[in-house]
């Protein structure tokens, strides 16, 4: 199929003839990237791993959901590793098509298996099902996961050059139309409408009920809403850039050096997602914002025990 051949795209800012377009584009992703890195990674990993060793302190009384926030902080984690790949911007990696790939098929797999987490969440909390099996569940959906992004990598039309040195980013450029049609209707599409409707259907029972629920519920109720209402916000723009793409290469143009761009930043808000998403949990989880009220009193504490150590240790010293 003609759509298929690939060879005639490149990057605009490398061909382009807008000089003055490249370096201002160039220049608003720099500083964009700056943000992102001083800003938005320390305070994901900061909050992910503060909620994972919540997590594990507690593990004998974690809950059904309990156990899904649990997985979702660690793709969380897996993600905002991945996002340092955009250290190198507006440069792009360097590697093998195989190489490509590779971190293509792991940034998929975060995505979809979030997608389905933040599901599954919703209707665990809209449909409370006493019996259910939580750690079946996960792997169902991580294998709901693993076929999507084996689907969608499957579409990146490099099989037969995985040798080959190529410019890399999680989406990469030269993948089929097909690849951001299939992740946009995987990922985004179905997934969020049945999501909004959950969300709807949550936010209705919240306002109309009448008796205040016990505080577990309504902090599970919040911490799921918030996550929701946050992957919805920054994959909508996300999807947006990435359809927009799709046109352009089925119209064979290579856009400007600002459509660039905005792939670009779309790529940053969807790193952005596991920042938020591990704050939310943080701040409204309950167990999770309760061990964060009292961190500063265990540090306090164990500071002083230190220090009564040392100077106890010293005075055995000089005697």
């Amino acid at each position: 199929m003609p759509s298929h051949n690939m060879s005639w795209i490149h990057y605009p800012s490398y061909v382009s003839t807008a000089v003055e377009d490249i370096i201002t584009a160039q220049g608003l992703l720099s500083r964009c990237v700056y943000v992102y890195v001083v800003l938005c990674i320390p305070l994901s990993l900061a909050a992910g791993l503060f909620n994972l060793a919540t997590f594990v302190r507690r593990r004998a009384r974690l809950g059904n959901l309990d156990v899904f926030l649990l997985a979702l902080t660690v793709t969380n984690l897996l993600a905002t590793m991945l996002s340092l790949t955009v250290l190198s911007r507006p440069d792009y990696l360097a590697v093998t098509h195989l190489c490509c790939a590779a971190l293509s098929f792991l940034a998929n797999l975060c995505y979809f298996y979030s997608q389905y987490l933040q599901l599954a969440m919703l209707f665990l909390v809209l449909l409370p099902v006493p019996a259910c099996r939580p750690t079946a569940t996960l792997a169902a959906l991580g294998g709901c996961a693993l076929g999507s992004s084996l689907a969608v990598v499957s579409l990146l039309g490099t099989a037969g050059q995985l040798y080959i040195p190529t410019l890399c980013q999680v989406d990469p450029l030269t993948a089929w139309p097909e690849y951001e049609m299939v992740k946009f209707s995987l990922g985004f599409g179905l997934a969020s409408l049945l999501e909004l409707v959950l969300c709807a259907l949550l936010a209705a029972r919240l306002v109309r009920r009448v008796v205040s629920p016990p505080k577990a519920t309504a902090s599970a109720r919040s911490v799921v809403l918030a996550v929701a209402l946050i992957a919805f916000a920054c994959r909508l723009f996300y999807s947006v850039a990435l359809l927009q793409r799709a046109r352009r290469k089925l119209q064979r143009a290579l856009g400007s050096p600002w459509d660039e761009l905005l792939v670009n930043l779309a790529e940053l808000v969807l790193f952005g997602e596991s920042c938020c998403s591990s704050l939310a949990t943080l701040l409204l989880h309950a167990p999770c914002r309760l061990a964060l009220c009292r961190a500063p009193g265990h540090l306090g504490r164990w500071c002083r025990g230190a220090g009564a150590q040392n100077r106890t240790a010293l005075k055995r010293a000089e005697g």
